[in-house]
């Protein structure tokens, strides 16, 4: 679960990048995050991975707050995310699968639970013969899945996407969202932050609608 209460941020040098935002986001929901450019996306998704703090009110995510989180607590906090960028973020010296498998290495997981899970999560991608190709040999489509599929290795409950079709062609788009829609139907918490409202009229999801710092809408879109 993810909830703000009446936060705020203001940076260092006077900006106001959140003023008061409220908003529940329960387990198992999938949650669309759009606004223009400069409206508070980026600090919100910040303070969600507990890289920003909020100057005022309460931010509580996964049963973690992350206000009164020590430092040492924060990596088991990010453990419990999955987290997709739009610039993918890969590896480049690392094949498909040494990308994936890092993901559980760093958990210390077995070598016999990382051989069994990453070819079962590279199948759930649409990527089963792409296990020893490098990230440079793929597109731009299957660089963001094997970022999905790296996000969704240790089984998070909650995956966060920021952009994630930022930089792949608007058909890759719509897959990579039906992908994230499947997920979300297996029980994974979804917040995927757009700026794509094209993209957002294909599903029939909850969006959360920010502008200036402020949440101004939180519905469905009329499909």
């Amino acid at each position: 679960m993810i909830e703000f209460k009446n936060v705020s941020k203001t940076y260092p040098n006077g900006t106001k990048a959140l003023k008061d935002v409220s908003l529940k986001i329960n387990d198992g929901d999938f949650v669309f995050i759009v606004g223009s450019s400069g409206a508070g996306k980026s600090t919100l998704i910040k303070m969600l991975l507990r890289e920003e703090v909020a100057s005022s009110g309460s931010v509580v995510v996964n049963g973690f707050d992350l206000n009164k989180m020590k430092r040492r607590r924060i990596p088991a906090f990010r453990r419990s995310l999955g987290v997709v960028f739009q610039d993918f973020r890969l590896i480049p010296n690392m094949s498909v699968y040494d990308n994936v498998a890092f993901a559980m290495r760093v958990t210390n997981a077995s070598s016999r639970d990382i051989r069994k899970r990453v070819p079962y999560i590279l199948n759930l991608v649409g990527l089963p013969n792409k296990a020893k190709v490098m990230p440079s040999q793929l597109s731009g489509g299957e660089q963001q899945r094997v970022a999905l599929a790296r996000a969704l290795v240790n089984n998070p409950q909650l995956i966060i996407a920021d952009e994630p079709t930022g930089n792949i062609d608007p058909e890759l788009s719509y897959q990579i969202v039906d992908l994230l829609n499947e997920i979300n139907k297996c029980g994974t918490t979804i917040v995927m932050v757009t700026h794509e409202h094209d993209l957002v009229y294909q599903f029939d999801r909850r969006v959360i609608t920010i502008d200036n710092g402020m949440v101004v809408s939180d519905t469905d879109w009329e499909v």
